[in-house]
């Protein structure tokens, strides 16, 4: 009788993984090359608040399991690309981009992630990487924004707006 529940319960969660997981695969865009939603690195979860040098307004930002303040990020499939955005013509390519100006790439970088336009024509979008900070004599945990090949830091952001300088 044990070995007959055991089995039957087995069952139901086998179905109930390939059903919501058929479910999630569904609910990505169709056609632009998207492998897979991107997860964020759990440490950059959170509301930030920063000010970029010369500003004097405290800016915010807001990172999930899969966004940055909205923007959901996914992993770009390189076979898909190299096949229908780098070798195609160049009003192909035009028209891509422009079906897919909403759509963000994000990949693993360090303890953090960048993000970037689905297709990266200059620049090397934004980095979000975890950090620690000297704060009042205190270690608090931070995070680092930072612009460009480099990556050169914009500004430090911390989880309350008191600790932002």
């Amino acid at each position: 009788m044990k070995k007959k529940l055991l089995l039957f319960v087995s069952f139901l969660a086998g179905l109930l993984f390939l059903v919501s997981t058929s479910t999630y695969a569904s609910k990505l865009p169709k056609g632009y090359g998207i492998a897979k939603t991107f997860t964020t690195p759990k440490a950059t979860r959170g509301t930030w608040y920063y000010r970029e040098k010369g500003d004097k307004t405290i800016s915010k930002v807001k990172i999930t399991a899969h966004s940055v303040d909205g923007k959901k990020l996914y992993v770009p499939s390189q076979k898909f690309f190299e096949k229908n955005v780098y070798n195609v013509s160049a009003k192909k390519r035009n028209q891509f981009i422009k079906k897919t100006e909403n759509i963000y790439a994000a990949a693993n970088y360090k303890k953090g992630f960048n993000v970037n336009n689905w297709v990266n024509l200059a620049g090397d979008g934004e980095y979000y990487i975890p950090v620690t900070r000297t704060v009042n004599g205190k270690k608090v945990k931070a995070l680092r924004i930072a612009t460009g090949a480099g990556p050169y830091t914009a500004a430090y952001a911390y989880k309350t707006k008191a600790l932002v300088k």
